[in-house]
């Protein structure tokens, strides 16, 4: 028999997130018949960190937690903790990060960060950062491997990331894979020079796991006998819950019936939460935090709203599509690459009016769900295949 490859996955957390279960999914599903697989991230931490299959070597994260603390509360307690040196490279990671767009904060942090993370102690077959940003940076500039693979799970020009910064680390990757091919267009736009090592490997999704889920764990516990609204999101500017606020309000002010329920956690759970308050949403907004199995409610709602400003391809709503739910999506660049609209789901305007208008045709109209529903249901999304393509980059065949 072969001797296995050893290949080690790089991302930052493992947080409930879109990119976070991707990598549980890929890694769930992975040969380790024939790899041997350690997973390298900057915080050990996050509700997904329990899936993460016994075959996988999970190593010591890159920052100790307190490094993860609001700038306040990480600088003493990094000095408590007799890390002096980490302490004072927290906050000139803070000062870095205060200005700037996503993509040149990312370099400035990273600019110090750099400087206090370990190199790695065992040398690789391949290496595979699993996120933009950081992740890359440090599979570049620190990961001894044979193979370099990065992932941008976004539309790269739509994020906001910094070329003139990323060009000399996507010069250096071997492949840089993303999701989508509207995603792949805007990565070869940004680096022309380097079109030929970019990848399209899609978000890797198991039809018969998420139904199996959805027969497990709680779901709708309310009592409410109404129509209900999913979302599943990052509470976070990106994710467009601020636009679908004022939408809720038009629907509940035209005395439509509905209740919209929010899973996930985020920077803006403060300010959405308080955002309902002030349009009398209280009684049809309902928070619910992080859920580790959200599959009960997503196969329980009626519609499934995804109002984003930008995704890569919306991991969410590849679920609700494989579960048959009808989708309501803005018109982010890549909405297309996964609803086609009237046929199987809508995609509307970028504005709480828009948001308003596909929901109530959705909530108004019973046949028009079921059709959308049906016409989801005349495909199968699992796509277990597409690991061969990762498979092939690890082994240097592409």
């Amino acid at each position: 028999m072969a001797e296995k490859k050893k290949v080690l996955f790089i991302s930052y957390s493992l947080h409930s997130g879109g990119i976070e279960k991707s990598l549980v999914t890929v890694l769930s599903l992975f040969d380790y018949q024939r790899y041997d697989v350690d997973l390298q991230l900057f915080a050990n931490e996050g509700l997904f960190l329990k899936r993460v299959p016994k075959q996988v070597h999970l190593l010591p994260p890159l920052f100790p937690p307190e490094y993860r603390l609001n700038i306040r509360q990480a600088f003493p307690a990094l000095l408590c903790a007799g890390r002096p040196g980490l302490a004072l490279g927290r906050l000139r990671v803070s000062l870095a990060g205060r200005h700037g767009t996503m993509g040149e904060r990312l370099g400035k942090m990273w600019n110090v960060e750099s400087r206090l993370v370990r190199t790695p102690e065992k040398e690789y077959d391949a290496a595979v950062a699993f996120m933009e940003g950081q992740p890359i940076y440090y599979n570049v500039e620190k990961v001894r491997s044979r193979v370099k693979i990065g992932f941008i799970h976004g539309d790269y020009e739509a994020m906001g990331l910094c070329r003139e910064f990323d060009r000399r680390y996507v010069k250096k990757l071997d492949a840089l894979c993303t999701v989508s091919e509207s995603c792949l267009q805007s990565l070869q736009r940004a680096f022309p020079e380097d079109a030929a090592k970019c990848h399209v490997i899609y978000n890797i999704l198991s039809e018969r796991f998420l139904r199996l889920l959805a027969k497990k764990g709680e779901g709708f516990s309310d009592g409410y006998r109404g129509l209900r609204v999913l979302t599943i999101a990052r509470l976070s500017p990106q994710k467009g819950l601020d636009l679908a606020m004022p939408a809720a309000a038009a629907l509940k002010k035209r005395g439509i019936g509905f209740r919209w329920y929010i899973i996930g956690i985020g920077p803006d759970g403060q300010k959405l939460r308080a955002m309902a308050e002030s349009l009398g949403l209280a009684d049809r907004v309902v928070f619910l935090g992080e859920k580790a199995n959200p599959y009960p409610y997503l196969a329980g709602c009626d519609v499934y709203l995804q109002p984003s400003r930008f995704e890569g391809k919306s991991i969410a709503v590849d679920e609700a599509m494989a579960l048959h739910r009808p989708i309501v999506l803005t018109d982010f660049s890549t909405a297309a690459d996964q609803i086609a609209s009237g046929r199987n789901g809508l995609i509307v305007p970028m504005t709480p009016e828009g948001i308003e208008k596909g929901l109530a045709e959705l909530l108004l109209h019973e046949g028009r769900r079921r059709q959308f529903s049906l016409a989801l249901a005349e495909k199968n999304y699992s796509n277990e295949r597409e690991l061969s393509k990762l498979y092939a980059l690890i082994d240097g065949k592409q």
